[in-house]
């Protein structure tokens, strides 16, 4: 018959002390160690209950194991599954930033890319204006040339009329001489209109010889004016072919960017499925804890060596997230050389708008020069 008032706490420390001296509590025992009170009826469900909440160290007693190496064995486990498991959410969560980063490298490029072929455009539309312009300036030139050939005419016209008038000066003194005495009143109005006659004449000559020199040395300007326009041409053209080229070396570095971004997401892949396989294999190896608990010992040494594949597999794993953070470093110096080459196409550019603007100032000013000699040979 059951002591009165026997209870779970007595059958626990009675469990607990059998325990604590390396035996393996058993109704009989504990029953024993209560000093052979309590029924087994009523010593069993509670030493059951008690075996329930002390699974660890049960597993330690059956196996025949300190309960404290079979704990540290089973931390050390669950610290490395923790440790694993946190290396790879950052790789996932490091991969995903690179992947962003580099999707807005790419659209980055995409933009410079747009912005140099709208400036290529631009610069193909100032050629052609540019073009135009010459074609006018050669037009108006070529006005000029025949403007100046009928200043020219009429030159010789004027030298011919001069002569002329030597011609009948000459008759009028032979006159003049056979009727000085009766007309030298006459002789001397007739002198005198002839003297101011000359004088006009030579200083009409004169006004048409600066102005013939005047419409050579501005002939002479123009000439070198069109000769700078066409070397300004041949730099433009230089410059967007050379335009073109850095153009084409920008999309030569966005592909090898994008490959770059495509060998991360493959490398990526490939740590998952990294991920998956240890996952897979350390889930084999709780259950061959789990079943092999009463024979730990024996399993001991192949625990060593799982634990030692462990170990290695996260050493590739660091050597390929090394590999990875190289590939990304190389990644950003691309990035760097292309914002370099894009801040020198800025600076050209804007060197570029100066030479135009200077351009433009200077054929203006050769527009209004020629005005100025088209209205003056209309007015001569």
């Amino acid at each position: 018959m059951a002591r009165a008032g026997i209870l779970y706490s007595h059958v626990a420390q009675a469990a607990a002390q059998l325990v604590g001296a390396g035996k393996n509590p058993t109704v009989d025992s504990v029953r024993e160690a209560l000093g052979g009170t309590g029924s087994k009826s009523t010593i069993a469900p509670f030493l059951k209950r008690w075996k329930a909440e002390q699974q660890d160290t049960m597993a330690a007693v059956e196996s025949g194991l300190p309960a404290s190496l079979l704990q540290a064995v089973t931390g050390l486990y669950e610290h490395m599954q923790a440790e694993l498991t946190c290396k790879l959410d950052q790789a996932k969560q490091q991969h995903a930033e690179e992947l962003h980063a580099a999707g807005e490298r790419e659209q980055q490029f995409n933009d410079e890319l747009q912005a140099a072929l709208k400036t290529k455009a631009n610069l193909s539309e100032d050629l052609a204006q540019t073009r135009r312009a010459l074609a006018q300036l050669q037009e108006a030139h070529h006005a000029q040339s025949l403007s100046l050939a009928t200043a020219q005419a009429e030159n010789a016209g004027f030298q011919q009329r001069l002569a002329d008038r030597a011609s009948e000066v000459t008759t009028l003194d032979h006159q003049l001489t056979q009727t000085r005495a009766q007309f030298e009143h006459y002789q001397e109005a007739t002198a005198a209109r002839r003297a101011e006659e000359r004088q006009a004449y030579e200083q009409r000559i004169a006004r048409l010889e600066q102005d013939l020199d005047s419409a050579n040395r501005q002939t002479a300007v123009q000439q070198t004016t069109i000769g700078q326009q066409e070397m300004r041409i041949a730099n433009f053209t230089a410059e967007c072919d050379r335009q073109d080229q850095v153009l084409q070396a920008t999309q030569e570095e966005l592909t090898a960017v994008r490959s770059a971004r495509d060998r991360l997401t493959d490398q990526v892949r490939d740590l998952m499925t990294v991920k998956d396989d240890l996952v897979a294999r350390l889930t084999a190896v709780q259950q061959q804890l789990s079943d092999q608990v009463r024979d730990l010992m024996t399993a001991k040494d192949d625990l060593l060596a799982r634990l030692t594949a462990v170990q290695q597999q996260l050493s590739d794993m660091r050597a390929a997230l090394a590999v990875q953070e190289q590939a990304s470093s190389m990644l950003t110096d691309q990035v760097r050389r292309a914002e370099e080459r894009a801040d020198h196409l800025a600076q050209e550019k804007h060197t570029w708008l100066q030479d135009r603007g200077a351009l433009e100032q200077r054929l203006l000013s050769a527009e209004q020069k020629l005005a100025a000699l088209t209205g003056s040979a209309a007015t001569a």
